[in-house]
This record gives C-alpha cells, structure tokens and sequence, in this order.
C-alpha cells in the first residue's frame, strides 16, 4: 500500500514511533546533558589545570600568624636525628647502583619478586633534615618523562605523586606552599615539618584545625593503607575499580626522618600483574611502617634513582606532573643565584 500525500509531508518527529526507540531516544538525550554538564563543570577544570598548571600557591605556610613550632623550620640540620641515624650516613657522598649516602642522607633501594607475578621496588630513607624529603612539579608546571622531572629538579631519588595537577580541589600544600584549602571526600596524608606523618579520612579533619598545626606536605590522592595502629585496612575510602591488580605507589611513614618509597610493576604478563589494595597494605604493614598511604597509579607508578628510571612502568610509562623527591639542600649561594636568574 503506498502512503497517501499527508503521510509523506508528516514531519519525522511527530510520526508515532515504537517505544524502545521513544526509550533509547531518552537515554541518548539524557546523557548528551549530562555530558555538557561534566565537560564544562567537571572535566574542562582539570584541563585547564593541566594545560596551566598549578595556580600560584596562595601563602607560604611557615610563615603564617601562628605560634612558633617548636622544631626548626630554618633549614638546618636536625641533631637529633643525625645522631639516631648516624650508622646510615656517610661524611663523604657515596654512590652505589642502588644506594645514596652522605652526610644527610641515605637511601637503599631493594627489588624484590616473589615468584607470583609480583614484583615490587622498596627505597628504604633516612634524612637528617626534613628539607632533604621535598616535593616538585614539572618544569613551568606542565608534565614531563619521570625522568626529567627528576633530574630538572635536582632530585636524588625520585617517585610519582598524587597527580595533584588533574585534581581542581581538594587540600594541598607543597614544600609548606598552600595552592587549594577545600575539603574533599578523599582521603588525605599530611607530613608535618617535625617529621611526623598522619594519614585522615575526610570526617577526621578540619583544613583549617591541620593548618595551625603548619603542615610542610599535603598529599590528596589515597586511600590511607593502615590504621591509627599501623594494621593493615580491610577497607578503603576509594572505588570498586582502584581496587584490584593494578601497578602502584605508595609513601610509608616509620618514625621522623625515615620513610620509604615503594613502586610496585602491574600490566605486564610472566613479570608482573600488580597488587590489589588491600594486599598493599598488607605489604606496608610487613615493613614495619606505622602509616601509608597510596599514590597515583597505573602506567605513572615510576621510580628514579640517579636519573634513571629503576622500575619497569606499565606500557612504557606516562608523562606526570608532580614527585616526591629525595634531595641534598641547596646552599644559599645557590638559592640566591637562582632567584637572580629568575
């Protein structure tokens, strides 16, 4: 049967349709908004993030009106822990495949594989000043090969961070810089300039209650690994995904002035697959650390010691933005230098 003249001319959208397409025409619409709405307000501020960088920090937080600390925040050295730590230093730098000693500093850096498509990298560290243990961006903020992250600043040892330039909120401070003050949902790890490490959720913490307490780094990725107790966790502030088998890193606390780095390989078959969460906290635990907590992952878990990278980063690698970084201190002269050149 042919249609008649009125049925041809009857505009497409009010033509009767079936109602799985009246369905599927919904859901198309219905995610078209919600699209529009994330890119504007949820994906285009971290890029802009990316393509900038990090905004100016707002102030230096050891210099903020609150009472004094009663440990140095003027750079030198801390006696204390020079004398606890003496049997790692060394009065002259010594240089190893896998270990860094000076007067400052010492770092040992251990492979371990168990045999069970699992092979991780501890780098055990001991510092006599907290300025040894900093962090850093890329150059000009942007990202860059772990690489050149590390050796453009000056870095000893060097691992990935939190990938704070991809996050448009949250509580972070660097190097005792304040750049965001938000609360967040996620978990956050806090090292003070006395040398203590806290890891909170977020219901166990104030911004502005860390703040009095002058925290010298921020850290905002997560999740926490162990308890107030130095247990390992069962259960974690993150999502189902982050989860299972996957590489990563993660910064453990023992006591001030002695932490570890700790990058474990994933993705890559008869090497290794990686480790789920709660086996990471686990692994965290057998260290002896009493707090840790978990860093970016997947193809950015990367560690460099000496200006090379030491472990074998998922599918070659990525560029990041930021690391924590192992570091002797620049004298004076140096400082001054470079903020003439600047």
């Amino acid at each position: 049967m042919q249609n008649t003249d009125s049925e041809k001319k009857q505009p497409w959208y009010e033509k009767k349709r079936p109602w799985w397409q009246l369905v599927i025409l919904d859901i198309v619409l219905a995610a078209l908004v919600v699209g529009i709405f994330a890119f504007f307000h949820l994906l285009l501020p971290k890029l802009k993030l990316i393509k900038n960088g990090m905004p100016d920090p707002i102030y230096e937080v050891n210099v903020a009106e609150t009472p004094t600390p009663e440990y140095d925040t003027e750079g030198e050295s801390d006696p204390e822990w020079r004398e606890k730590f003496a049997e790692f230093f060394t009065p002259e730098t010594v240089i190893t495949e896998n270990s860094y000693s000076s007067p400052d500093i010492s770092i040992q850096i251990t492979k371990h594989d168990t045999g069970e498509d699992l092979t991780y990298f501890v780098a055990d560290i001991h510092v006599a000043d907290i300025e040894n243990f900093q962090t850093c961006f890329a150059l000009e903020h942007s990202s860059d090969s772990p690489e050149n992250v590390a050796e453009e600043n000056g870095a000893i040892l060097a691992m990935n961070g939190d990938y704070c330039t991809n996050q448009s909120e949250g509580f972070l401070v660097r190097n005792g810089l304040l750049y965001m003050t938000e609360q967040t949902k996620s978990d956050i790890c806090v090292l003070y300039y006395d040398g203590v490490v806290e890891t909170y959720g977020p219901s166990e913490y104030k911004v502005s209650d860390l703040m009095e307490k002058e925290p010298y780094q921020v850290w905002k990725f997560g999740p926490e690994l162990l308890d107030k107790n130095g247990n390992p966790k069962t259960e974690f502030n993150t999502s189902d995904a982050i989860m299972h088998r996957h590489p990563r890193s993660g910064f453990g606390y023992y006591e001030p002035g002695h932490y570890c780095f700790v990058v474990v390989d994933g993705r890559q078959p008869g090497y290794s697959n990686g480790i789920n969460m709660e086996n990471f906290s686990k692994l965290f635990a057998d260290l002896g650390c009493v707090r840790a907590f978990n860093m970016d992952g997947g193809a950015s878990s990367s560690m460099v010691f000496d200006n090379k990278t030491v472990n074998s980063p998922s599918g070659g690698g990525r560029y990041i933005s930021d690391m924590l970084i192992i570091t002797e201190k620049k004298l004076p002269e140096t400082q001054e230098t470079q903020e003439a050149v600047k």
